[in-house]
């Protein structure tokens, strides 16, 4: 599938965002860091407006540090946001703005509170993004599981904002020569 212009935002794509209590990421959020790194690749190489929204909350930053391999490059802007939705960032409307008429995809992590949020906020304004729920983590919500925590957030996420499936989003994309 090919998209007018398109924009990728990556919400949350921090360390704290993936690393459970026992300190490791589930193996359902290693799948959706793969699909977020090969989608980010795909945008840079496509030459597609990228830009990276992170939590800066209280407490301490060393978590909050990008993800291995989804880190910032000095042309993608960066949004650091103290409320769970991506418009508490007082300038993240202003790339939605520049991005009427295309689409803005947003994946990331925190699926049952800042993907959620973001979303109720594009609601209310003008529908701009759309979610790839295959590139969209969380972590567990006690006493659900990963899976079962994704699935709440999904039911709600998808009765507000358009969705596209991985494999319509990535079907026209060029194969990749295996490494060798």
């Amino acid at each position: 599938m090919s998209f007018a212009d398109p924009c990728l935002i990556l919400l949350d794509c921090q360390r704290d965002q993936v690393t459970g209590p026992n300190g490791r990421i589930d193996p359902e959020n290693s799948i959706v860091i793969d699909r977020i790194k090969e989608l980010l690749r795909h945008a840079r190489q496509s030459g597609w407006r990228v830009c990276h929204c992170q939590f800066q909350g209280e407490g301490p930053q060393a978590g909050r540090a990008p993800i291995d391999g989804l880190r910032p490059n000095a042309q993608e802007a960066v949004f650091q946001r103290r409320g769970l939705s991506a418009f508490s960032d007082p300038y993240f409307h202003q790339v939605l703005a520049r991005s009427a008429g295309s689409t803005a995809l947003l994946v990331g992590f925190s699926a049952p509170f800042s993907i959620l949020a973001t979303v109720f906020d594009d609601a209310n304004r003008d529908k701009a993004v759309t979610v790839v729920p295959e590139a969209v983590g969380a972590l567990a919500v006690e006493p659900r599981d990963v899976t079962e925590t994704r699935a709440m957030a999904f039911d709600l996420v998808a009765r507000m904002a358009p969705v596209i499936d991985w494999q319509t989003l990535t079907q026209s994309w060029p194969v990749e020569a295996p490494l060798v």
